[in-house]
């Protein structure tokens, strides 16, 4: 995340920027947390706050050695205590090959839809075929201009596992179908993107539109906010073709399998899709539903892992600040503070201040610190909550 001069012009400081939300949040963090903490309860009720809170340091296993072996076994640790099934979810951690992958196999989408090879794309209207033969972009390879892209696909796809036998079994597919859902997605950007270039009569406007880039950096896919993980639901590709029915995914980059508090950060926010895409909560599929699923997680008792991965401080002062998430680690801070608010009302156990809040780091505790102060009125240890 590149923010050097971006706080120039405004009324925010460089160490608030990079702490604050990476969206947009209707009428202030605060008050779009408090409202949204409340209907996510009203929806889920109350049995997230029975829960005790996940401690990072206490809830990873001691054994944990960053291999994927390791980080699987996690990952079933996090859907268990989120209390959602893990049979049918598909865990991986090379989000990287299966973007920069899905990006070379949907370019071989493009070249079927503008030669109507496929059965899916036969009857395309004929001004979007033109529309995509003409301003296409053919994605580059990570191995650089000069590299063959169908020898590149086919390396990732060894790497992937992702072999071109039929496979007898689910587990014999590899990461094929996270790719092929990756290229079909893909495939529609390019398509949306094509479309709008040539509907645009504006010289310069088609300009911009030809040079935005709607892809992610595959390099940059296990890093950052949204890009330390993705989840998709894996039933469906091409109009008529299904993958694996009743099958999901959750694609994290490798780089989290280092830090298993990030892991547990991503794969609780992913997984945190998997409950809220299919249910009829408020803006689980619009334009807020990743600091949403943020806010799902901080419910389910992940807060303090959220809080602590939000942003990485040794990278402050460097021209890229790591961070994660979408909420932000002052916002997350303040959203732990509204759920022990709600948690401790529901069961008065104990101090209003929780022992665990130790667990937070310096910048996270202060906040979530400073925040139940605001909520009750006073210091917890004051009044003796």
């Amino acid at each position: 995340m590149v923010l050097a001069g971006v706080a120039v012009g405004m009324d925010m400081s460089f160490s608030d920027l990079v702490r604050a939300p990476k969206v947009e949040l209707p009428d202030g963090a605060r008050q779009w947390v408090e409202e949204s903490l409340r209907l996510l309860i009203e929806h889920f009720g109350t049995d997230p706050l029975r829960r005790p809170v996940v401690v990072p340091g206490e809830f990873v296993p001691a054994g944990y050695d960053g291999s994927e072996g390791a980080a699987r076994e996690l990952c079933l640790l996090v859907a268990e205590r989120m209390g959602i099934p893990a049979g049918r979810i598909r865990f991986s951690f090379q989000l990287e090959k299966v973007v920069e992958a899905g990006q070379l196999l949907g370019a071989t989408l493009a070249d079927a839809f503008v030669a109507q090879s496929l059965p899916a794309f036969r009857g395309a209207a004929p001004e979007d075929v033109a529309a995509v033969r003409t301003h296409r972009r053919v994605p580059g390879t990570r191995g650089g201009a000069d590299s063959d892209p169908a020898a590149r696909l086919a390396e990732l796809l060894t790497e992937c596992g992702a072999g071109t036998d039929a496979p007898e079994d689910v587990a014999d597919v590899g990461l094929l179908p996270e790719i092929q859902r990756f290229a079909f997605l893909d495939f529609l950007t390019e398509l949306v993107r094509c479309r709008e270039i040539a509907a645009e009569p504006d010289p310069v406007r088609r300009a911009e539109l030809v040079e935005r880039r709607d892809r992610p950096e595959p390099g940059a896919a296990g890093r950052e906010s949204s890009r330390a993980g993705r989840w998709t639901d894996l039933t469906y590709c091409l109009p008529g073709v299904e993958l694996l029915p009743g099958y999901t995914a959750v694609m994290l980059g490798s780089e989290v399998l280092a830090d298993p508090t990030v892991l547990v950060a991503a794969v609780s926010h992913e997984l945190g899709h998997q409950v809220l895409m299919p249910s009829e909560v408020p803006g689980a599929t619009g334009v807020l539903r990743e600091p949403l699923t943020d806010l799902f997680a901080v419910l389910h008792g992940f807060g303090i892992a959220h809080a602590n991965a939000a942003l990485d401080e040794t990278t402050i002062g460097t021209p890229t600040v790591e961070t994660f998430g979408y909420l932000g680690e002052t916002a997350v801070a303040e959203a732990l503070a509204a759920y022990r608010f709600k948690q401790h009302r529901l069961l008065q156990d104990g101090p209003l201040l929780p022992a665990w809040h130790v667990a937070l780091d310096p910048e996270p505790r202060a906040r979530f610190v400073a925040r139940l102060d605001e909520l009750i009125g006073g210091p917890p240890s004051v009044l003796g909550w």
